[in-house]
């Protein structure tokens, strides 16, 4: 049985050495409630944003280098259905970073999504509220992700650059998929910027974006411009509002979008997010679209839970 010992003793000092060189996090969030969306008479327990679950992990391989990896699963918790055709929905990507910055491979968010185009709506997309998708995000142009792709990311002195390029037989068109995006952010000022030529022959668009802190509140503004597919012109602009009040937070925004010269939404979101802990949030949101053909209010009542 003594013999046993030392062989015991080094299998832990192996794993101990392996913890220490690299790590992995599972995480995730579960998001249910009642909620009418726009454009819908149907009250339902739905998600105000996709639940997830997740696993990505570093390694430090020495010398100031350290690969990376992520993916992350996307289902709806009313169900347990799953959220489109893939499973790791979410993204799915590994890479190296040092000091030249990171380099990844993989589905991954473009980086005009990333840096930009995801950074001014105080809703972060979810909820009725949301206004990301009515007014940064314009005719259909742009892609939340792209597959077979390899991305760039350096930050240094508050500036965050991005670029990332994907294969066009993978993602729906006859050009590779190309995205910049660009932030700088000092104390309470943040600028935004990105710039997206998506699959499509023609598509492609533009944004621009500001976020001002004065004391508790958050100010945003930002302004989309691109091409259709179609050929078609199209704009979005937004004005959104982060104000924390006691352990909750109000938010407010609103924003216009218009193709060929034709508004297509106008759009109001008002909600409170109150902070239960660190990880589980109540929110109340109302979303009022004045150009939606039918049901142009809708609301939502949820818990989030993040884990």
């Amino acid at each position: 049985m003594t013999s046993r010992f030392p062989l015991a003793g080094l299998l832990l000092l192996a794993c101990g050495t392996a913890t220490a060189q690299s790590s992995v996090t599972v995480y995730g969030k579960v998001d249910l409630g009642l909620r009418q969306s726009i454009g819908s008479e149907n009250k339902e327990v739905a998600t105000s944003g996709d639940s997830r679950l997740g696993f990505r992990g570093v390694e430090d391989l020495g010398g100031g280098l350290t690969a990376f990896f992520g993916f992350e699963h996307r289902f709806f918790a009313d169900t347990g259905g799953q959220d489109g055709g893939q499973f790791w929905k979410g993204y799915s990507q590994v890479g190296l970073a040092g000091s030249f910055g990171k380099i990844g491979l993989g589905r991954q968010y473009t980086a005009a999504f990333s840096l930009a185009q995801n950074q001014i709506d105080p809703f972060g997309g979810d909820t009725v509220a949301q206004l990301r998708d009515v007014s940064m995000r314009v005719g259909g142009i742009t892609k939340v992700r792209v597959d077979g792709s390899i991305s760039y990311d350096f930050s240094a002195a508050g500036f965050s650059l991005a670029a990332s390029v994907a294969e066009a037989n993978k993602n729906g068109g006859p050009d590779r998929a190309l995205s910049l995006g660009a932030s700088y952010r000092n104390g309470p000022l943040l600028l935004v910027a990105g710039h997206e030529d998506p699959s499509g022959a023609d598509d492609k668009q533009w944004t621009v974006g500001a976020g001002y802190t004065w004391g508790n509140a958050t100010l945003t503004a930002g302004y989309s411009r691109g091409t259709m597919s179609t050929g078609l012109a199209a704009k979005g602009w937004m004005l959104g509002l982060n104000l924390p009040v006691g352990p909750g937070t109000v938010k407010a925004a609103y924003g216009e979008q218009t193709r060929d010269g034709v508004k297509f939404a106008q759009k109001l979101g008002l909600g409170y997010h109150y902070a239960l802990s660190k990880r589980t949030t109540l929110y109340a949101d109302v979303g009022h679209d004045s150009q939606a053909a039918t049901a142009k209010t809708g609301y939502d009542l949820g818990i989030l839970h993040n884990f």
